[in-house]
């Protein structure tokens, strides 16, 4: 009976890319895959731990960005799977590998829940920003995809400074 090495046999047929792009998009993407399943937990955080004057509004646009990203997450994850990779989405090594920070724990004032929120999704545009750089140039399908979830996170950094304003 054969012996099967980890998903080398798995891996090929799943594959639409193949060579140094394969490995590009994985150095690329899961980074990527990372904070934003971490942004997904500082939104949620945030969103259920607004209090203040601005609560309803800003408690419904938290569950809009949140939306966004979570879309963005599954979106990137399976973008990791065509390329010929297996996702990771394991808690311990999002925690181990992110660099969106986390915020306060309890209940935060709205004024403050803005300026979490403008900064997180801020530094998650400027992260994929510059894994986009990376990949632009080997991989347009990938590189569109990640335009498109700069843009929309965009979107909503634009309505969160516009509330602070």
């Amino acid at each position: 009976m054969a012996v099967i090495e980890k998903n080398e046999l798995i891996i090929a047929p799943l594959a639409t890319v193949d060579g140094p792009q394969r490995e590009i998009n994985h150095r690329t993407l899961q980074p990527v895959l990372f904070d934003l399943i971490a942004l997904g937990r500082v939104i949620k955080q945030l969103h259920w731990n607004v209090v203040g004057p601005n609560f309803r509004p800003l408690h419904m646009h938290l569950d809009e960005i949140y939306a966004v990203v979570d879309t963005a997450v599954d979106t990137v994850a399976e973008r990791i799977v065509a390329t010929g990779h297996s996702p990771n989405g394991r808690v311990k090594d999002v925690a181990q590998n992110i660099e969106i920070e986390d915020v306060p724990e309890g209940f935060i004032k709205d004024s403050q829940v803005l300026i979490y929120a403008e900064h997180s999704v801020r530094r998650m545009v400027d992260f994929i920003r510059s894994r986009t750089n990376d990949i632009e140039n080997i991989d347009t399908a990938t590189a569109d995809m990640l335009h498109q979830i700069t843009l929309d996170l965009e979107k909503h950094h634009w309505m969160l400074a516009a509330q602070r304003a």
